[in-house]
């Protein structure tokens, strides 16, 4: 069967494990590649800050040239594309080796060449890698592939910028010679990483329409609301990051940090990355993005305000924490709208989409560098605040602040179809209750153990917030998960209101194997109107368990005797043990007087099995709050202990006439002398009188006893008779 552009599940596997592996020796390759040796080289040839500000947008740029992007490779393989645009990143970075023999302007001019032919072969591949993404990935899948692919990236940027901070540690080695030799070692890993690329399935090619050009999908792009806000977000969030790059010229050259210590500045921003990785990994697939922009945004600002007035001459640790916490925003937002423009890729053209949408930033990051640089210019000759306040950049990082402000503005018009709102986000996050249910879920999710995912969903019931009740919704609606009968069991523990809705939706489902447990749970909600409109329904409706359960139930919600009469006619039709129960659990929550327990024997005139009889006193026992336990006792005569009788014997000696008759007894029960029992019971009972009406209608079953015929009793109603004549006889003596 011929195999379409789609890929498989398995196939899709195994493009991520070549895609982590790619993003592992990229970060190598691009961490000696990228903008911050080229930077600090520029600054050691005496760079102007608006060749700095070219140098910050000319990764982006470069996106001048898509428009003939489609027509120059249709028909080609993407994946093949992009390696192809790897392998000649890494030769042209060759080209820096030229920078050897020259000086001064001849060496800005060569970086800048090399440098542009870099983010050129880089952001043509981009292009390629961002359809190359969503096809090993889904919706649901998206937000964690990206996080952990940030974070393989990230953490091989760590390693490769503590060799740079180790190298240029080293007098030998931290002139231009030894930064040229890092980037040498940054080809070899930008090889090795091409090779990984190249391995990932992919069955798609480039498609190029005549006539289609990036101005008609931008115009596409725009007309269609949700493109337009997500694009625009983006746009503006890589204006902030093309300035923000800035702040290694602004180290180097107005702080003036030694190379060695940009390196340590850049691991602490690649720890940032590496952090924020892990916080979208854990958080956006669940909340969504939308409000975690919006969050992350806000704060974004808040660093950005920190760098417009913090003086050149602050203390470098202050560099280094607002640094930090300025790159964990940006990434976050950063990583956040790339997963929601991943979803808007059309199949159809995602070379053309992603074309004009890199050709665009190439417009923000024109005006962000230069505009940046220019405003470096201005800055180093007023200063805003006064009294030492501001630095050469305030101005530089102000326009950053402007653009995350338009970007703030856009995400609110932002629309994420399954996103919590903000606020719901912020109760999430900023609660110690709501991260529990949030972690407690992930954990969830993987954990196979039985055991142990009880314990979890037991965790689950009893936190209250919204993302939990949202997860026991979810299962709710799954037809079949291992966990949906627990689920519903935790709910008659801890009821929640929002969800009786969908406990009914289960209850009046025939053709729901946790009807039953729906029913049950349902008698949590006391009061409820809902609740018990249904379960009054459902006492006449349905299988006689199903009854039995509604029964029990409507008991529980309505704490009277309304549904009394009903439930005692139902009652008789009970068939199995558990339907007894349930009616007796019943009865027994709505007759407060216990007139049911006048049929103490019924069990045995209708001729039920020992268990069922078993079961059945030991229930009326748990009742009275008897003492000691009656299923305690059938446990030792079940397990064919031959003096179970002796603790029983033991403790009821405060009753004359068993402390007196104790031989008998057990003699009677030895010899199977039913009959013996009952009599020696009655004339214990006969003749006393009990206020207590509980006790009272005990006493009248036990009595009622009398018209049984003794071939239609055993050992289990001897033991049942002896012990609640006891338990009538005590009360009376105590003068209840």
């Amino acid at each position: 069967m011929a195999r379409t552009r789609y890929l498989s599940d398995a196939e899709k596997r195994l493009g991520q494990k070549y895609l982590y592996t790619s993003e592992i020796y990229n970060g190598l390759g691009f961490s000696m590649l990228g903008d911050t040796i080229v930077y600090i080289l520029a600054v050691r040839f005496g760079a102007s800050n608006l060749a700095l500000g070219y140098i910050a947008s000319a990764m982006y740029i470069v996106g001048i040239v898509l428009p003939i992007m489609a027509r120059t490779f249709r028909g080609r393989n993407v994946v093949k594309v992009q390696t192809l645009t790897w392998y000649l990143r890494g030769l042209v970075s060759l080209g820096y080796l030229s920078l050897i023999w020259v000086q001064g302007n001849a060496g800005v001019t060569i970086l800048l060449i090399v440098y542009t032919l870099f983010s050129l072969m880089r952001l043509v591949g981009v292009v390629m890698y961002d359809y190359t993404f969503k096809s090993i990935t889904t919706n649901r899948t998206r937000g964690r592939v990206i996080g952990n692919a940030n974070v393989a990236f990230q953490s091989s940027t760590v390693f490769a910028r503590l060799l740079n901070f180790i190298v240029t540690s080293i007098q030998l080695f931290s002139g231009v010679m030894g930064l040229i030799a890092l980037q040498m070692f940054g080809v070899i890993n930008n090889t090795i990483a091409a090779r990984y690329l190249s391995k990932i399935p992919c069955r798609t090619k480039v498609d190029y329409r005549k006539g289609r050009t990036l101005f008609t999908v931008l115009k596409e792009s725009m007309r269609d609301s949700i493109s337009r806000s997500r694009l625009l977000v983006f746009w503006y969030y890589m204006s902030v990051t093309v300035i923000m790059g800035m702040s290694i010229a602004f180290l180097t050259k107005v702080v003036g940090l030694e190379s060695n210590i940009i390196f340590l500045y850049t691991i602490v921003i690649s720890g940032s990355v590496i952090l924020a990785g892990s916080f979208c990994t854990f958080f956006s697939d669940r909340l969504g993005s939308r409000p975690l922009i919006i969050a992350n945004g806000f704060a974004l600002m808040v660093t950005l305000i920190g760098w417009m007035i913090i003086p050149a001459s602050g203390d470098i640790a202050l560099f280094f924490v607002l640094g930090f916490l300025s790159n964990f925003f940006l990434a976050n937002v950063n990583i956040l709208i790339r997963r929601l423009l991943a979803a808007v890729i059309p199949d159809n053209d995602p070379v053309g989409f992603n074309s004009m949408t890199n050709f665009m930033i190439a417009f923000f990051a024109l005006f962000s560098g230069l505009a940046g640089g220019y405003l470096a210019n201005l800055s180093e000759h007023i200063q805003l605040f006064g009294h030492g306040w501001g630095n050469a950049y305030t101005f530089t990082f102000a326009l950053a602040l402007l653009f995350s402000l338009l970007a703030l503005i856009s995400t609110a018009s932002l629309h994420e179809q399954g996103a919590l709102s903000a606020k719901a986000a912020a109760q999430l996050m900023f609660s110690l209750h709501g991260l529990r249910a949030f972690i407690n879920i992930d954990r969830l999710e993987k954990e196979k153990d039985p055991l142990k995912r009880k314990s979890l969903l037991l965790s689950l019931g009893k936190n209250l917030t919204g993302v939990a009740t949202s997860e026991i919704r979810a299962t709710l609606a799954n037809p079949f998960s291992n966990d949906r009968a627990e689920v519903i069991r935790g709910l008659f523990d801890r009821p929640r209101s929002s969800l009786v809705d969908d406990l009914i939706s289960d209850a009046f489902s025939t053709d729901s194997y946790t009807q039953n447990e729906s029913i049950y749970a349902l008698g949590a909600y006391r009061n409820n109107q809902k609740a018990e409109q249904a379960l009054r329904y459902l006492l006449d409706n349905g299988s006689s368990l199903s009854r039995s359960n509604a029964a029990k139930s409507i008991a529980r919600v309505t704490r009277t005797d309304a549904y009394l009469q009903k439930v005692e006619q139902m009652s008789d039709s009970a068939q199995t043990i558990l339907e007894e129960l349930n009616y007796l659990l019943a009865r027994n929550i709505m007759d407060r007087e216990g007139t049911f327990f006048k049929e103490l024997f019924l069990s045995a005139r209708q001729g039920r099995g020992a268990r069922f009889r078993q079961t059945r006193y030991a229930l009326i026992a748990y009742f009275l709050k008897s003492t000691p336990n009656l299923g305690e006792l059938f446990e030792q005569k079940n397990l064919l202990s031959p003096d179970f009788l002796s603790e029983f014997l033991e403790e009821s000696r405060d009753v004359s006439e068993i402390d007196q008759q104790r031989h008998a007894i057990v003699s009677a029960f030895n010899n199977r002398e039913w009959e013996r029992i009952w009599s020696i019971c009655f004339s214990m009972v006969r003749d006393i009188d009990i206020k207590d009406a509980r006790y009272s209608n005990l006493l009248k079953g036990i009595l009622k006893g009398q018209t049984l015929s003794y071939q239609q009793t055993d050992s289990e109603d001897a033991l049942a008779v002896l012990y609640f004549s006891y338990q009538v006889k005590k009360i009376s003596l105590d003068g209840k």
